[in-house]
């Protein structure tokens, strides 16, 4: 028999024997009974767009301030986030970096009383940006929760998002009229492609 005949019989044997165990593997063992083993879930890593700065990974959980290298005002790790959740839309990428640029500040300025009301007020037109640029009440609310959820993910900066909000007690904020929603957004919607 050739040299390549045999290695080409020895690749699909190894095929056939890895399809074999995997078959094996999945059926649970075996046992007979449906549902007893335990199913796989596999989530694909969406790509993550060029021109990002490195992941900061546990070292961005230090501190309250986290990791941004390219001092652009929004952590690495969330502008990581937006890029990767949102590749199709500047539009939304725009308005959920202003909301993340608000909410930064808004956890360092925690402990000043008049900086966490401006912040209060700035927050105020960057939900009123998100809802005008996804369209939706409902889905730009969705959006905003889960931004939150990568913000927030440590102790201590839950502990500042609770005080910042406590600062707020009692203040009231002043909505946009609907046709003069586009205004609240800090980079003008129509200049962006989509």
């Amino acid at each position: 028999m050739e040299k390549k005949s045999k290695i080409a019989i020895g690749v699909i044997l190894g095929i056939l024997i890895l399809a074999g165990v995997g078959a094996i593997a999945g059926c649970g063992g075996g046992g007979g009974s449906q549902g007893s083993g335990t199913p796989v879930v596999v989530t694909p890593t969406p790509p993550v767009p060029d021109g990002l700065p490195p992941d900061p990974g546990a070292s961005g959980k230090l501190t309250l301030a986290g990791i941004d290298v390219d001092a652009d005002g929004v952590r690495d790790d969330i502008q990581r986030y937006i890029a990767v959740n949102h590749p199709d839309s500047a539009k939304e990428r725009a308005a959920l970096t202003q909301d993340a640029k608000v909410m930064q500040a808004a956890l360092l300025d925690a402990n000043d009383k008049a900086k966490s009301v401006q912040h209060g007020e700035e927050a105020s037109k960057s939900s009123e940006c998100l809802w005008y640029t996804f369209g939706s009440v409902d889905v730009a609310y969705q959006a905003e929760i889960s931004l939150r959820a990568v913000a927030l993910n440590t102790d201590e900066r839950n502990r500042a998002y609770f005080l910042y909000d406590s600062q707020l007690g009692g203040e009231v904020f002043k909505g946009t009229p609907y046709d003069q929603l586009a205004s609240t957004c800090a980079v003008d919607p129509a200049t962006l492609p989509n």
